[in-house]
């Protein structure tokens, strides 16, 4: 288990890309399969998959103008499968419902969790309401498996779910709920919301080989030793970094720059040869030593990390991940508020988990993707489809200006993006449902719809599906939100 990082952290992790939704320069293909999950593409009607992999292997972050047009056939080619498969709802769980290359296919059990009748999955959640009210999200899930299976289901077959949450500082749950789901109710894969660096999604990937499709932002750490089986929505959170940063090059040249982070993956290192590369002296490169089980101590600390860093007078301070609200707080007690500043989530709840006022800085930047409201508001990508489709069965008011709805929007629409990748996946890897079909299956398919997203796809190297191109944010206090810069 690795050091505890800032309970901020946790928030920043879980946050970021829960907060996040796709691009805003297209248009939204359908509707991404929120309201009719099942709407997934065939593979015969799927984009080409060389010139998809080709694609998404240079910049992982973004699609260009021909990715667009793939989701907008992918989105024709989900209509007409959601149409098929309403047909054949009444055959779901019989013995000769599942169809492939136009003919009869008896279904069997072909995977652990996979029967002739059903596929049964995890819902794995972390409970992190201790620092941030992101909702109820176990209940989203539920809406979500009934309009699949009211449209048919995955190739014949029904879809059920067997849920486990756990408080975030209760540590020894998560190994009792990864066990209850793979080694006691052995389900096909599970759909997740798992904070980086806790330790528990080793317990999934590796121990008990199961795939597992995150909602929640990632350590590189995690994906390399899952050997493919982790998929997750965005990129993780230090990737969306490096993008941002890759745009403010041109003011990053020669620039006086500090480094702060509590990174023991990497990341601290990339970070520092890329702002190199750019020509910005580096004054320092901090690391967080305190973790946030004593919350005293750590404020201390960042209190010495910025008399330190005033001594060196930087233009620019890089929070390359660590306590984001820490920092922010840290540097508006010591009254430094004119640097420039670098974070790595663009929504106000991250950035003010330990009580920052985000009003007092001149130039806060926020690195990631254009926000849910903002999409939402664009009726691009799906979201709304997800949100009418959460709150007609739960009456959560998802899209509405309640209290939290930033953060409860967020995680809502990740639901929708992981429900969307399991539905495209499952149903073009056909009646012979397997680990291995699945995620060849992803490889195979090109560009899908998926929530809060121009489009989705999944290759080797490329274990995140979403294609929103990268974007920088600058707080607005008027707006109380990080809009586009």
């Amino acid at each position: 288990m690795r050091r505890w990082n800032w309970l901020a952290l946790v928030v920043v992790a879980a946050l970021l890309l829960a907060g996040c939704g796709g691009g805003s320069d297209g248009s939204s293909p359908a509707t991404a399969g929120a309201r009719e999950p099942t709407a997934a593409p065939e593979p015969a009607t799927a984009p080409d998959s060389d010139s998809a992999d080709t694609e998404d292997a240079g910049d992982s972050a973004s699609v260009d103008g021909g990715s667009e047009q793939g989701s907008a056939a992918d989105s024709e080619a989900s209509e007409e499968a959601s149409d098929s498969a309403a047909d054949g709802a009444e055959q779901i769980g019989g013995a000769d419902s599942g169809k492939a290359d136009g003919g009869v296919v008896e279904l069997t059990a072909t995977a652990r969790g996979v029967t002739a009748d059903t596929i049964t999955l995890g819902v794995a959640i972390t409970d992190v309401t201790v620092f941030a009210d992101v909702g109820d999200i176990l209940a989203r899930y539920q809406p979500l498996v009934d309009a699949t299976n009211a449209a048919g289901g995955i190739n014949g077959r029904r879809v059920e779910i067997i849920t486990e949450q756990w408080d975030i500082i209760d540590q020894t749950a998560f190994e009792a709920a990864c066990v209850a789901l793979t080694e006691d109710n052995e389900v096909f894969l599970v759909l997740g919301f798992l904070i980086s660096g806790w330790g528990n999604i080793f317990c999934y990937t590796d121990l008990n080989e199961t795939i597992v499709i995150n909602t929640a932002d990632l350590d590189q750490q995690d994906l390399a030793v899952s050997d493919g089986r982790l998929i997750t929505t965005r990129p993780y959170q230090f990737g969306s970094l490096l993008a941002g940063l890759e745009l403010l090059r041109p003011e990053l040249e020669g620039a006086r720059v500090v480094i702060y982070g509590a990174s023991v993956d990497g990341r601290i290192e990339m970070a520092e040869e890329l702002l190199r590369g750019f020509g910005a002296e580096i004054l320092e490169v901090t690391r967080q030593q305190i973790g946030g089980e004593d919350l005293i101590a750590a404020e201390s600390e960042i209190g010495i990390h910025v008399e330190r860093w005033r001594t060196h007078d930087p233009e620019w301070v890089i929070n390359v991940d660590g306590a984001v609200g820490g920092v922010l707080h840290g540097l508006e007690r010591a009254g430094q508020t004119d640097w420039n500043i670098v974070t790595p989530a663009n929504d106000v709840a991250t950035n003010t988990a330990l009580g920052a006022d985000l009003s007092v800085f001149s130039n806060l930047i926020a690195t990631g993707e254009p926000g849910v409201d903002e999409l939402a508001a664009q009726r691009l990508y799906g979201i709304p489809e997800c949100f009418e489709t959460i709150n007609e069965a739960t009456g959560q008011g998802l899209g509405t200006s309640t209290e939290g709805e930033d953060a409860e929007s967020g995680t809502a629409v990740e639901v929708c993006a992981s429900w969307d990748i399991f539905v495209a996946l499952a149903t073009a890897a056909g009646p012979e449902l397997t680990p291995e079909s699945f995620l060849q299956a992803g490889y195979d398919l090109g560009h899908f719809p998926m929530t809060g997203s121009p489009s989705g796809s999944l290759t080797p190297d490329k274990p995140w599906v979403s294609n929103a191109q990268p974007a920088l944010f600058v707080y607005d206090a008027e707006l109380d939100a990080f809009v586009p810069r």
